[in-house]
């Protein structure tokens, strides 16, 4: 059974550097802004994730991308082959949408929304 937090903020109010406070052994990290985290040790515990070429299984807790498709798939893919991960934090989820619009603005027109009833 999975449950759903969220953690939020200000700016600079220190919701990143509470990942701290989580055990890197049990914690993936998907990092929308591919930014470096404030956490001591961040390169050290926090490596990316990588298919063992000799082994087949997956190593790595960190995963930068800001595509929704994608974020999805790494998550399927740490609750089926990673039993000893058991919290994935989306770090700097806010950026999903902002990303999205400006990968848009320079768009014309609209969608063909079904009209009211």
């Amino acid at each position: 059974m999975a449950e759903l937090g969220a953690i939020v903020g200000e700016a600079g109010s220190g919701k990143s550097t509470s990942l701290r406070n989580l055990d890197p052994t049990r914690t993936f990290i998907i990092n929308v802004a591919g930014k470096n985290l404030p956490i001591k040790g961040f390169k050290k515990n926090f490596k990316a994730l990588v298919q063992d070429p000799g082994s087949k299984e997956f190593v790595g807790n960190l995963y930068n991308t800001s595509n929704v498709d994608k974020i999805i798939q790494v998550i399927k893919l740490v609750s089926a082959k990673m039993p000893q991960i058991k919290q994935i934090i989306i770090d700097d989820s806010q950026y999903l949408m902002a990303f999205e619009a400006m990968d848009r603005a320079t768009e014309k027109g609209w969608i063909n929304m079904p009209k009211p009833i």
